[in-house]
């Protein structure tokens, strides 16, 4: 089992990493800047770049070191609101865009169907989730303390949503902890 409770190694390694691909997909599916809610928002980099957008953004992350950074990158860029909380607790407001990257699956499985409720509830009807959810083949995916669904369970997370790209993603790769393999997939999805 990892130890997924110190957060501030990895939010000193991706600090500054540019946004990742599937937010940027998302951000194409909008004319203009909305609302937004980053679950999971880490070292902040797609917040931030919400915010340079004219986003009003609220960022959660369970670790108070996240959003310190967050906080600290953000200076005095008007539109954000911070929240630490378990993504199961979250209490994010009603949102045009509710981004995961890569977070999700920290919800241990006991709390999973909690979290996927405080996406759906932040979704304004239209709205867009941009996320990853964690395939069974990853090599965390035996690890009890972390979500991972199969195919099945992800079509079963997604009905009631319009489906614009489910990217099913597999190769060995790295985490920040050394050599990895991955199995996620990639969702952008509006709720209709």
């Amino acid at each position: 089992m990892r130890d997924f409770t110190d957060w501030a190694p990895y939010i000193a390694f991706t600090t500054g990493s540019p946004p990742r691909p599937l937010h940027q997909a998302a951000l194409a599916c909008f004319a203009e800047p909305g609302t937004a809610v980053d679950l999971g928002c880490g070292a902040g980099n797609e917040t931030l770049d919400l915010l340079d957008r004219g986003w009003q953004v609220h960022a959660v992350d369970s670790s108070a070191a996240a959003l310190a950074e967050v906080s600290r990158r953000a200076g005095d860029r008007p539109g954000l609101t911070l929240e630490r909380s378990d993504l199961w607790d979250a209490q994010p407001p009603v949102a045009d865009l509710v981004y995961a990257g890569f977070s999700l699956f920290f919800a241990p499985p006991e709390h999973f169907a909690e979290t996927w409720v405080v996406v759906t509830r932040a979704m304004r009807p239209g709205g867009v989730f941009a996320g990853q959810l964690l395939g069974v083949r990853d090599d965390w995916a035996s690890d009890p303390e972390i979500s991972a669904q199969d195919d099945a369970e992800v079509q079963e997370l997604l009905e009631g949503w319009s489906v614009e790209r489910l990217d099913e993603v597999e190769y060995d790769g790295r985490a920040m902890s050394g050599p990895k393999h991955w199995h996620v997939y990639d969702v952008l999805a509006r709720r209709v």
